[in-house]
């Protein structure tokens, strides 16, 4: 991944066209780029390729996308959800799909201090 270059448009686009002909998006996508190889790194080119999720710089996360057999393109995990997610660090804001995460950071003492209140309930 080469630094200093903002894809996000890129992934923003390619989130809102699932469920479209994957040739026309490709097509469309590949017209406006300098290089091909961004899309790739969203869109999984085999079966072995697909991850829910995938990270571009140090708090940014976008869902994985594939081609379907009917050659459109599709969400590789459409059950993941923002809500489930958790931030790393508290210094940064993490997002997905260009949204930031709702949950807040906890610390490993906060987590356990959770943990115990919820097995005293």
């Amino acid at each position: 991944m080469q630094r200093g270059l903002d894809y996000t448009p890129l992934f923003r686009f390619l989130l809102s066209k699932v469920g479209e002909d994957w040739d026309r998006v490709h097509s469309e996508a590949v017209s406006r780029l300098d290089k091909e190889e961004p899309i790739w790194w969203m869109v999984a080119r085999t079966e072995a390729d697909k991850r829910a999720r995938f990270g571009i710089a140090e708090s940014t996360y976008f869902s994985g996308l594939y081609v379907d057999e009917n050659n459109r393109l599709a969400v590789v995990d459409p059950d993941l959800r923002i809500e489930d997610m958790e931030p790393y660090c508290p210094c940064c804001t993490h997002t997905f799909n260009g949204k930031p995460f709702v949950r807040k950071f906890l610390s490993w003492q906060e987590k356990e201090q959770l943990q115990l209140r919820e097995q005293q309930e």
